[in-house]
């Protein structure tokens, strides 16, 4: 007796459905006042947003939303060479995704991006890790490099693994590929920025 083809592919599809479901809880869109149009992940229940620094330039005035609602959000720190941007959005709460170590990444990995790309809100999209690329000086991760399709809009969003950890926060496109900044990289961004609040 032959095994209908629908019931191997179930499994996967709700758990698809899971994790975009469980990233937009932990996502909002970021306009400028430029009306230029990112995606922001929120930091638990800090206060915070991280972005890329080019969805929210240092003078501009920035609003993040989900839906129908929005509010403004003040431009906290930049991290220029990792192209970071933290904003205070005490309003902002949400779940705080669980960090990847980009040393325990491995090629062939699936990998999901999550964010608001040419406007369509909430779109999830799928790709195979590449690699890590190092920084040539340091030897510490510079990108995590996927085959997976971002588009205007997705800048500043979550890279995740299947399992929705954070690998990464979506940057750019380089030669048809994706490139995120390391979600290790992104977390010491935060926690220093944190620190010298605190100080």
């Amino acid at each position: 007796m032959s095994t209908p083809l629908l019931t191997a592919a179930e499994p996967a599809a709700l758990g698809l459905t899971a994790l975009g479901a469980s990233l937009k809880e932990a996502v909002v869109e970021v306009r400028d006042d430029r009306g230029r149009s990112g995606t922001g992940i929120i930091w638990g229940d800090t206060g915070l947003i991280v972005t890329n620094a080019h969805c929210a330039p240092r003078n501009a005035s920035c609003r993040v939303g989900t839906d129908d609602v929005w509010r403004d959000a003040g431009v906290l720190a930049h991290h220029r060479h990792h192209d970071l941007a933290l904003l205070a959005a005490p309003h902002a709460r949400g779940p705080l995704l669980a960090i990847r170590d980009p040393d325990s990444l491995r090629v062939g990995e699936l990998v999901f991006a999550y964010g608001h790309p040419l406007g369509i809100n909430d779109a999830l999209a799928m790709g195979i890790l590449h690699g890590v690329a190092r920084d040539p000086r340091s030897g510490s991760p510079r990108w995590v490099v996927a085959d997976v399709r971002l588009a205007p809009g997705n800048s500043g969003g979550p890279l995740v693994d299947a399992e929705g950890r954070l690998v990464g926060i979506n940057s750019m496109v380089v030669n048809g590929l994706g490139a995120a900044v390391p979600a290790s990289a992104v977390a010491r961004f935060v926690e220093r920025v944190l620190a010298r609040r605190a100080a």
